[in-house]
């Protein structure tokens, strides 16, 4: 009660809908604190007590986890391997890959000209006399029509299959498979004997198949390799 002349007090209960004081000099939900504001020391103590996430176990560790999100493979977007992201160095290597995979592709189309066009046909015979003058034999063996028709067909048959592989070692080697490193370091071993015949394009392809094979099998893209070796082991015990 209140006495004639006095105010009512107001009441103490919180309005529906509103919140109340958190703490003494923090602002109330929904309020914008003013400028220049700070938490009380008491509630930057709370804040500190904190466990940090870097010392949260790991999610496999705690009761019911099922497992990455259903589809999602390892080292993408909702993966177990997210965290391991690849270093700079590992996505150089993948886009020198990808543009040794662009000129196979490039030399594919121009067999394709070469095995439908008479005039191109033409200019690679003329091209074949030239680099095998001084061998005769090989001189008549591309003189025969059939035989440079099968030679250019198994060419381009080549030059599909190896633009394929070279995009598909880049996308396997983006996500951490250390066995898409040793077969690239197997397959740059092998691109060397192109540099018997060298041209300027084979030179270039082969060299930047070499060094991003390098860069591959030097640190920090070889600790990413591993990483990923031992995260993949761990899942699957």
């Amino acid at each position: 009660m209140s006495t004639p002349g006095e105010k009512p007090q107001e009441p103490t209960q919180p309005v529906p809908g509103s919140y109340g004081e958190i703490a003494p000099g923090v602002p109330r939900y929904g309020q914008y604190a003013p400028a220049g504001w700070e938490p009380p020391q008491d509630v930057k103590d709370a804040q500190a007590a904190n466990t940090p996430p870097s010392a949260l176990a790991p999610a496999a560790a705690y009761p019911g986890f099922q497992g990455a999100a259903s589809g999602a493979p390892a080292g993408v977007a909702g993966g177990p391997l997210e965290h391991l992201a690849a270093p700079k160095q590992v996505s150089l290597a993948v886009r020198l890959i990808k543009l040794a995979g662009i000129m196979q592709a490039v030399s594919a189309v121009a067999l394709i000209f070469v095995m439908f066009v008479p005039a191109g046909k033409a200019i690679m015979v003329e091209a074949l006399n030239t680099a095998m003058a001084d061998n005769p034999a090989f001189t008549e063996i591309y003189a025969d029509p059939a035989l440079i028709n099968t030679v250019v067909y198994m060419a381009f048959v080549l030059s599909v299959a190896l633009s394929v592989v070279y995009f598909w070692l880049a996308a396997k080697i983006r996500r951490g498979a250390n066995w898409a490193r040793t077969t690239a370091l197997v397959l740059a071993c092998f691109s060397l004997l192109a540099l018997l015949q060298a041209s300027p394009v084979s030179i270039l392809q082969v060299g930047l198949g070499v060094v991003a094979v390098i860069i591959l099998f030097r640190s920090p893209a070889k600790e990413f390799f591993l990483a990923h070796k031992a995260a993949k082991s761990s899942i699957k015990r």
